[in-house]
Parts: structure tokens; C-alpha cells; sequence
């Protein structure tokens, strides 16, 4: 397995749309990607940062869920709503 945390911070005044816009994009994961173990949305104490845990079954599953449409549908809504690029930290799983 793979998995990312995804860090990003909302614009001041925005976070509400933000949240709203990641809430939905976190239905579309659930019920379009079944090779996707987990995709879920956090706040921090900070109100304008969120954090999302992503998790997949393989390389295929990540690169299945960057070409989605859903993906391609919400990526464009987010354009005036985050601050800044978000902070990507890409994990491999430990297998023994």
C-alpha cells in the first residue's frame, strides 16, 4: 500500500467552502474508487489548515484516482479557495 498527507491551508474567510468542496470530493473517492483504502478529511486546531489521508492498494490506484473525472471536476473549484500549493508527503508501506 500507499498513502499521502496531503497538507492545505484554506484562504481566511474560505475554509467553510473549502471544507465543503473536500467533504464532496471524499464521497466521490468513497463511492468511485474501489482500489482506494481510505480517503478522509481532518482539521487541525488551526482553522485554516485541513489535512487529507489518503490511502491506496498500489501505484495504479493513485495514478487512477489523479486521471478521475471527479478529480478533474473539483480541482478547478479549489483554485481561489486554497492559499497556496498544497504540501504533499508521499509514504510506502513497511512490509516485512
Amino acid at each position: 500500500m500507499i498513502a499521502q498527507i496531503v497538507k492545505v491551508r484554506a484562504r481566511p474567510g474560505r475554509e467553510q467552502e473549502f471544507a465543503a468542496v473536500a467533504r464532496a470530493m471524499s464521497g466521490m473517492v468513497e463511492a468511485n474508487e474501489p482500489r482506494t483504502v481510505a480517503y478522509k478529511v481532518f482539521r487541525t486546531d488551526d482553522p485554516l489548515e485541513f489535512i487529507v489521508i489518503e490511502i491506496y492498494q498500489d501505484e495504479a490506484a493513485l495514478d487512477a484516482h489523479r486521471e478521475s473525472p471527479h478529480v478533474a471536476a473539483v480541482l478547478p473549484r479549489l483554485g481561489g479557495v486554497v492559499d497556496g500549493a498544497p504540501q504533499v508527503t508521499k509514504l510506502q508501506e513497511v512490509v516485512i
